[in-house]
């Protein structure tokens, strides 16, 4: 089954390039946020195979993950 990371692209488009950012900055604001970790996995898998040709994972820690906008 092919999850859904809900990210609202507008508020991806916002970032500033260079900036560090974590997926709830990005998540749309109908995703209730009890599925937030759900989303959060998908986006991950998203950025690692190239979906957002511009964001790449910035530091993987085990809480969370930041995002960096190049």
């Amino acid at each position: 089954m092919k999850r859904d990371s809900h990210v609202d692209r507008e508020k991806l488009s916002k970032v500033p390039s260079g900036h560090p950012f974590e997926y709830r900055a990005v998540v749309s604001e109908d995703l209730p946020i009890s599925e937030h970790s759900q989303g959060g996995i998908a986006f991950k898998e998203e950025v690692d195979n190239g979906k957002y040709d511009n964001v790449v994972v910035y530091k993987d820690k085990e809480s969370h993950i930041v995002y960096k906008k190049l």
